[in-house]
């Protein structure tokens, strides 16, 4: 339906936010030399940018494409693709070589990681692209906090997209407001979510009433009878 595909093409929008991956540089930089890393991805397409920012014909390319090249060439980073156009055989190997955590760093993945792959040595993940669905978001979550040797705790970098800076939230019409809401409260259901049980709850708790204050939204513990 249209409102489908409406839907689609605007959980892509936010999935593929160029901010996104500015951050994704600044936040992973602490970690070039860690090993047991996941970088999740969306199934969109970026404005083309390589570390030297030259584009490619079509002057855009897949996310999962420029996060890669960006964490190998810029970074130095080994790193690896892990999605459907890799064969059966190819993802085994990957997952090895991941295990060991003596070569493979990274691992760049879209939806696969959804299918039944388990990889409980991951520690470390960033998730470029979330789903609007709980179910599907707490499992993901509970794939990188699955237990394994050596692994006492895991940290989740969940890349909040939202429609403006809230600086300039006050200045909108109703309309404008009323358009911006439905986005705003998705990504507030799953802050609520992933920082409930987080160690760094608090830091979620402040960032939810910065975005409630601003859109005069009541905090999400107020707001489930109303189901975000």
């Amino acid at each position: 339906s249209y409102g489908e595909k409406l839907a689609i093409k605007r959980a892509r929008i936010v999935a593929g936010a160029i901010n996104k991956i500015g951050r994704l540089l600044e936040i992973i930089a602490p970690y070039v030399d860690d090993h047991f890393l996941l970088v999740y991805c969306g199934a969109t397409h970026v404005p083309s940018l390589t570390a030297d920012r030259t584009d490619t014909d079509e002057g855009e390319m897949k996310q999962i494409e420029a996060v890669t090249r960006l964490l190998g060439n810029q970074l130095g980073m080994k790193v690896s693709k892990f999605t459907a156009e890799e064969t059966v055989e190819e993802r085994n190997a990957i997952k090895q070589h991941f295990k060991k955590g003596d070569d493979l760093q990274a691992i760049v993945a879209i939806k696969c990681l959804d299918e039944g792959v388990n990889i409980p040595g991951i520690k470390t993940a960033f998730i470029l692209a979330s789903t609007t669905n709980p179910k599907e978001y707490i499992q993901r979550r509970g794939r990188v906090l699955r237990r394994a040797p050596g692994k006492e705790f895991a940290e989740i970098y969940d890349f909040v997209t939202l429609p403006r800076p809230l600086d300039t939230v006050s200045g909108l019409t109703e309309e404008q407001m009323r358009r911006d809401l439905s986005l705003v409260k998705n990504e507030l259901s799953r802050i609520h979510e992933f920082g409930r049980l987080a160690v760094n709850a608090m830091e979620a708790s402040q960032l939810m009433w910065e975005i409630c204050d601003c859109y005069h939204l009541p905090y999400p513990d107020e707001m489930c009878e109303e189901e975000l």
